[in-house]
């Protein structure tokens, strides 16, 4: 199974990668719940890991509803993390009806051309996420939807993650559980949506919090429980 952790700064990233990580999801702003890092720590984080790293494409935290500049901003960025060589990009754009803005994404996607695209919590706001999958699914580039199947936590929504899960692979695209996952609830949540990947954040800190360093001891106990 895929196991993906949040790095919020290099520090992380060098930690990570005396793990058993299998990728990394580089954020800025953690306190904004992730936001598109500093030009700098992408340079740095892609040149000194050695697995793969998706940064994060997100401008601000007030809404997964961006205007043409946004987008505009979105793309420059996408340029930036693909001359570097990252492994791909972290982004999601919805309407104001909490819908998949096809137009915008399809812009965004074409920017990243061949890297890799996880589409990520915005899925959580969209009501009709099966009806969501089938429009994702067009875009080749798209191979991971991040989600906690709704609103709240993954813990709170498995049995939708599990039709997600399963969805997800008639389709080609690998459905993630994320958000709220820890190493209390981990085991439930993948007995019981069966994924093929995993998204930790705070989870696998020292004290549950982004506060702290990155466990190397949690992750080891986790890479355990999942059987890896």
């Amino acid at each position: 199974m895929l196991l993906e952790i949040i790095a919020a700064d290099l520090e992380d990233v060098v930690a990570l990668n005396q793990t058993a990580a299998d990728r990394i999801e580089l954020c800025g702003e953690m306190d904004k719940d992730g936001l598109t890092p500093e030009y700098e720590l992408i340079r740095e984080a892609v040149q000194e890991s050695e697995i793969p790293v998706n940064v994060m494409i997100r401008p601000h935290d007030d809404t997964f509803s961006y205007t043409d500049e946004e987008v505009g901003q979105m793309i420059e960025d996408i340029h930036f993390v693909k001359e570097l060589g990252a492994n791909g990009i972290v982004t999601g754009i919805i309407t104001d009806d909490h819908v998949i803005d096809i137009a915008s994404l399809a812009r965004l996607a074409d920017a990243a051309g061949e890297m890799e695209i996880t589409f990520h919590k915005a899925f959580d706001e969209i009501e009709d996420q099966m009806a969501a999958l089938e429009v994702l699914s067009k875009f080749p580039q798209i191979r991971t939807v991040l989600t906690s199947g709704g609103p709240a936590f993954s813990a709170d929504n498995t049995a939708q993650l599990k039709q997600l899960v399963i969805r997800g692979k008639e389709l080609g695209i690998t459905v993630m559980p994320g958000g709220g996952i820890n190493m209390g609830n981990v085991s439930e949540i993948v007995d019981t949506a069966a994924p093929n990947a995993i998204h930790f954040g705070s989870g696998v800190r020292a004290d549950g919090s982004f506060a702290s360093k990155v466990s190397q001891e949690k992750i080891a106990e986790l890479k355990r429980v999942l059987g890896d």
